[in-house]
């Protein structure tokens, strides 16, 4: 019969395991997270947000911020509208959670995006543009319907 290792030497060699563990998922994380977005320009990008009861249209002619979040941020900068966000680590991104004083969860419906007809599938942050990019953030009930 095996000699019984001492409860040390199991603790020892559990947080041993655990620690791998932790340093192997922290790295599928960190390898699965789709890459940051370059700053370049694009010019003819297209942004309305459609909220209860209200519209707001942007199109610069031409603009380094080249993400779906980027765009919202820079009209709210220029427009003067509320915009208010979390960021993520893990996942890597921003979470928007009011524009213009409509949050999310107000009458069941909550903020969401689309570029050139496809609905938002990564962090707003994470979603490049292209040129004469079309963005609509509206303030819907129907999680990855049909933008209007």
């Amino acid at each position: 019969m095996a000699p019984r290792l001492s409860e040390r030497a199991q603790a020892a060699i559990f947080l041993a395991a655990l620690g791998v563990a932790i340093a192997g998922l922290y790295g599928w994380v960190q390898a699965s997270q789709p890459p940051p977005v370059r700053a370049t320009g694009v010019s003819g990008v297209s942004l309305v947000v459609d909220g209860a009861g209200w519209t707001i249209r942007y199109g610069p002619v031409t603009t380094t911020n080249n993400t779906a979040f980027g765009i919202l941020l820079e009209a709210a900068r220029d427009m003067g509208f509320s915009l208010h966000w979390i960021n993520y680590t893990l996942p890597a991104g921003v979470f928007v959670i009011s524009i213009n004083g409509s949050a999310n969860g107000q009458g069941g419906e909550f903020w969401q995006y689309w570029v050139n007809g496809t609905y938002g599938g990564v962090a707003a942050g994470r979603a490049s543009l292209s040129h004469g990019a079309a963005v609509p953030w509206p303030f819907v009930a129907d999680q990855g319907g049909a933008s209007g």
